[in-house]
């Protein structure tokens, strides 16, 4: 008999109770901390998951938000292995989540009645297994596998300006997509800090890193917080690290660990559990480097250099947010209110303009598209700019506000106005977006309104529910743009983007 166990890494406590029952039913344990990383730990965890009897999720908030634990699942599923959610930790709803469907045993505060219920569910489950299909389906790809990727870029002796951007671009994209799992945030912030401290960085991309980091600190909540004890940074490349001298032991390596050629290792995210009879593999053990700021603290991010005197002078390279742009912004609990969503939270805030999340199949739809862009922006020169991030768990819902304060108030009506040309120019157009790991594919409908206010809402066209809506206004002098995302989105943005106008004009 083998029963395998999908569960977050930051669980790992909450299993004790049920290895220890399982152990008692004359169960062998073996855990996959024994691996490494990389394709070669990915590869054992999908023979195991083919070759066990049962697959167990240990259901908690964090397993939901797991990206290696629901690839594990959706190819359990795929191989018609049992399916057995026993809960270990919180979950926000039992009823809306991809094992709802099935009976959950709750093993938060274990009794000898969940222990019989358990042993006698596993039991069940085994004599109705049914074989494996065939063929096969596909494997599902390692997960993370673009931190691997970018790494072994930053081990290249020079790279280029043009290549420095592209990499921060990956990097920002595959933060937005998976910065809720913590070990890929702090894997994400590690490669970000090696690219900064490179000595061919440009000053424009320091700048920009240094952004993205304070969005990482806030989401963690400050710069001298460490992520959890069972979650470890990605390590890039021998050569990337030759900027930092010092190196640290981790606990264990991240999901998108492969070993390059100058034999350092990355990060993994997630641990798995495998109970099998007599299994039992070699221990590695992960060397991680970790990258110490010049400014002696490792913990707190470096000041940008001072900005050479020919250099321009643009919104890019920093603007002072004063507290005008910022206090007319919502608070997570007023976003959540007009959502329907109690479940808000602030992830990011910034007084930068946003870098590019990705590659637009359209770049002239770029406007209409991603809120609050670089080259959308600068060339209208705002004074003063602040957005903020917030979104719920699982990213049921996440909103982008932000206010852009300009020279006058006719100018600022002006961009609105501009952006509506090409807004309409988009128009029922349908569109690819592609990130460091997958494309999505959206249809834009028609743009609503005539400045001061526009909005506009696009679709992603294989989830029918998943919308966006996209507002923007002038307040005098002020530009708002805000976008709400969401399986429920109808006018949430324009609510947003009018409520931040009402405290402008207060």
């Amino acid at each position: 008999m083998a029963i395998f166990i999908s569960y977050s890494s930051q669980d790992r406590t909450s299993l004790d109770a049920l290895t220890t029952a399982l152990k008692r039913a004359q169960q062998k344990v073996w855990f996959d901390q024994e691996l490494g990383g990389g394709d070669a730990w990915w590869n054992a965890i999908l023979e195991q998951i083919r070759s066990c009897d049962v697959f167990i999720v240990a259901l908690s908030n964090n397993w939901l938000q797991s990206k290696p634990s629901q690839a594990e699942l959706r190819y359990a599923q795929a191989l018609n292995r049992p399916i057995l959610p026993v809960q270990v930790g919180p979950v926000d709803s039992v009823r809306v989540n991809p094992v709802s469907t099935l009976q959950i045993i709750d093993y938060q505060n274990p009794t000898v009645d969940a222990g019989i219920q358990l042993v006698t569910a596993i039991h069940a489950m085994i004599q109705k297994a049914a074989p494996l299909p065939s063929p096969l389906p596909e494997e599902p790809p390692v997960p993370f596998g673009y931190i691997m990727r970018l790494g072994n870029t930053l081990s290249e002796k020079e790279l280029t300006p043009q290549t420095q951007l592209q990499l921060l671009v990956e990097l920002r994209s595959g933060l937005d997509e998976d910065g809720d799992d913590p070990s890929a945030r702090s894997d994400i912030a590690q490669l970000l800090r090696m690219l900064r401290m490179r000595h061919d960085v440009t000053y424009r991309t320091r700048t920009e890193i240094d952004n993205v980091l304070a969005e990482i600190e806030a989401k963690d909540g400050g710069p001298g917080e460490a992520p959890p004890a069972k979650e470890t940074a990605a390590k890039a490349p021998e050569a990337a690290a030759a900027v930092a001298p010092a190196a640290a032991p981790q606990p264990r390596p991240a999901a998108g660990q492969a070993v390059s050629a100058a034999g350092t290792d990355s990060g993994q995210s997630s641990k798995k559990l495998l109970i099998i009879g007599g299994a039992a593999l070699a221990a590695v053990v992960a060397i991680v480097l970790i990258v110490v700021f010049a400014t002696g603290g490792g913990n707190s991010r470096k000041p940008a250099a001072s900005k050479p005197s020919g250099e321009s002078n643009g919104v890019p390279n920093g603007v002072a947010a004063p507290a005008e742009t910022e206090s007319v912004l919502l608070g997570a609990a007023d976003i959540g209110n007009v959502l329907g969503d109690p479940n808000m939270k602030e992830s990011a805030r910034s007084d930068q303009l946003r870098a590019p999340q990705g590659t637009l199949s359209d770049p002239e739809c770029l406007s209409a598209f991603e809120p609050f862009q670089e080259s959308v922006y600068r060339p209208h020169d705002p004074t003063a700019i602040h957005s903020q991030v917030v979104q719920s768990s699982g990213d049921a819902h996440r909103v982008v506000e932000a206010v852009a304060k300009f020279p006058s108030a006719e100018k600022a009506r002006a961009f609105v106005e501009s952006s509506a040309g090409k807004w309409r120019a988009c128009a029922n157009k349908t569109v690819t977006f592609t990130g460091p790991s997958k494309s999505t594919e959206w249809s834009f409908g028609e743009v609503n309104g005539a400045a001061p206010k526009i909005t506009m809402t696009r679709a992603e066209t294989d989830n029918n529910s998943r919308t966006c809506q996209h507002a923007l206004s002038a307040a005098g002098d002020l530009v708002i743009e805000v976008q709400a995302c969401g399986n429920d989105i109808t006018d949430g943005g324009a609510k947003l983007a009018d409520q931040i106008a009402a405290r402008a004009n207060k």
